[in-house]
């Protein structure tokens, strides 16, 4: 297949894909309250012109940092008014995104196939689509925080530090937990961790930090009350607040290993022969990138484990890099196989 050729596929199954998430979008009934919530903040938003202190039912909301009420406000805005489609087009737009993204990240692992296979993986899976067609912010977080990782992988601190302040303003603790944890354990276990003490890293990191806490900063300043607020939601997903705007769901250390396999779903059923080269080679002993992005994988799976609080679409950033995992064995495979 010519190069030429290649590229119109890729972009003919795009356009395929955004067709079905659009169709399904506007096909799919207002059940979840998360998106009940989307809509009356983006409608508060939009009528009362106050668009720094997200609010519901005229009160302050402060779970969330908020980038996703922005961004879903201002499509409204576009479409004029908050429908149910002009909200789930934000998941739609980040699910084509993150599609694209997992195609380039494949691609640069293992060529065209690769690349091609891992976007079609994840496409595949169940999870995805259902958080591509609602209106929460999970899909925009999956993009950003796979993105920041590749970001780190390919040595971009400028587009790191952009990554990680878009989705830690998008869901501040989860994006601790999918940026930070990879990148920690990465350099602890390639014996690295001094590399985050230069003085080109620090001076991003700052920077990440000081745009990061920026909106609470103005919060902090004019919201009454706030401080408490802001503490108590901040630990509510380690277990240690409550929320009665939120719902506090605790769960087993192995709650999420068979959500994991509905969600990885038909892909999971290639986790067998992925252990299996994954042992072979040592867990790709000789081919670090792929070894990052397994490491990633394993570490945000892990930490989200143990963290108290769970939901099912705490896997959402997972599977991206499981998608990559399945594309560059199936090619491996096919190379074996000639």
């Amino acid at each position: 297949m010519s190069s030429p050729t290649r590229w119109f596929v890729c972009a003919a199954l795009l356009a395929a894909l955004a067709a079905g998430l659009l169709v399904r979008s506007s096909q799919a009934e207002l059940r979840h309250r998360a998106e009940k919530r989307t809509i009356a903040i983006a409608t508060e938003m939009l009528e009362s012109g106050v668009w720094l202190v997200p609010t519901l039912g005229g009160r302050p909301r402060l779970q969330k940092p908020p980038l996703y009420s922005w961004v879903t406000a201002a499509a409204a805005e576009l479409a004029g008014g908050p429908s149910v489609l002009a909200l789930r087009a934000v998941s739609v737009a980040s699910g084509l995104a993150l599609v694209a993204l997992v195609f380039a990240w494949g691609h640069s692992l293992g060529g065209f196939g690769s690349g091609l296979a891992s976007a079609l993986a994840l496409v595949a899976m169940g999870q995805f689509w259902w958080s591509a067609t609602h209106a929460t912010a999970d899909m925009l977080l999956a993009l950003f925080t796979t993105a920041a990782l590749l970001a780190f992988e390919r040595r971009m601190l400028p587009a790191l530090a952009l990554l990680f302040v878009l989705a830690f303003l998008t869901k501040a603790t989860a994006a601790l937990v999918n940026v930070l944890v990879p990148i920690a354990v990465w350099l602890a276990v390639e014996r690295s961790l001094r590399t985050a003490l230069e003085p080109r890293v620090l001076a991003w990191a700052a920077v990440a930090l000081l745009c990061s806490m920026a909106w609470y900063a103005a919060i902090l300043v004019l919201v009454p009350g706030s401080p408490a607020l802001l503490r108590e939601f901040f630990f509510v997903p380690l277990g240690a607040g409550h929320s009665d705007l939120a719902s506090d769901h605790y769960r087993s250390v192995l709650w999420y290993v068979p959500r994991f396999l509905g969600a990885a779903a038909p892909a999971i059923l290639l986790l067998p022969w992925l252990v299996r080269d994954g042992v072979r080679t040592r867990f790709w002993r000789d081919a670090p990138r792929t070894r990052f992005v397994a490491m990633s994988a394993i570490a945000i799976f892990v930490a989200w484990s143990l963290v108290p609080q769970k939901g099912r679409h705490y896997l959402l950033p997972i599977l991206p890099l499981f998608a990559l995992l399945c594309g560059e064995f199936v090619i491996r495979a096919r190379v074996r196989a000639q």
